[in-house]
């Protein structure tokens, strides 16, 4: 899904021409983005992680809720590397907030609503339902209202299922603490590691080009003399 949107203390201005491309690999984002008040020396935004915290191999995923491509990796892919690698303790796999559209930025303020514990339960429910809170745009990159009517009041709905209370949903909204995290970390996926698009992911700190899959984990685990 193709969107723009003007946020956060970056400006960060994330356009994405057309509806969801079927055939590419990733859900693009055109960054415009300025200097960023918070150096960037380190990461120390908002992420959660599964597996030990200790595995040979840490994947670090920035991802978009409203991107189509992430949606079928977490459907698709990630549960066979979960249980070929994570559970075994050999890949330690992280999440970062990466949007590439403003229903995305909304999305994951509300996926943080409940806090770390419970983010990655909302973010599931998010990333599965994604067509019903992140309309697509038409061919000239509008949205009419009342989808964007249908997509608010869809948003509210998935998070009042997740025991988020109409009250708490307006305050994470306007959370701008988190929003900043937010965009801190799209900024590090752009400027620091040059991703375009995500699903983006990092393997132990390096930006990793290639299709993630459990074919590409077992060779990177072979290469470190670890049969998985």
């Amino acid at each position: 899904m193709h969107r723009s949107i003007l946020w956060g203390i970056l400006s960060i201005a994330l356009i994405a021409a057309g509806a969801r491309n079927t055939e590419a690999k990733i859900e693009p984002a055109r960054p415009d983005l300025k200097t960023p008040k918070i150096p960037l020396d380190h990461y120390s935004g908002l992420e959660v992680s599964i597996g030990q915290p200790y595995a040979p191999l840490t994947i670090v995923m920035y991802y978009s809720l409203s991107c189509g491509h992430c949606h079928d990796f977490q459907e698709k892919v990630l549960p066979e590397i979960k249980t070929e690698f994570i559970d075994k303790g050999l890949v330690r796999f992280v999440y970062r907030d990466f949007p590439t559209d403003h229903f995305a930025v909304k999305a994951a303020k509300v996926a943080w609503c409940m806090g770390k514990d419970h983010y990655l339960t909302v973010a599931k429910k998010l990333l599965a339902t994604q067509d019903d809170w992140a309309p697509t745009p038409d061919d000239k990159g509008a949205i009419d209202e009342n989808k964007l009517k249908q997509a608010e009041n869809a948003l509210l709905s998935i998070a009042k299922e997740m025991a988020i209370t109409d009250k708490d949903y307006r305050k994470c909204l306007v959370n701008q603490n988190v929003e900043d995290t937010i965009t801190r970390t799209s900024f590090e996926a752009q400027k620091t590691y040059h991703f375009e698009g995500a699903p983006g992911f990092l393997v132990n700190g390096k930006k990793f080009d290639a299709d993630m899959n459990v074919e590409a984990i077992r060779g990177l685990l072979l290469k470190m003399g670890i049969h998985g």
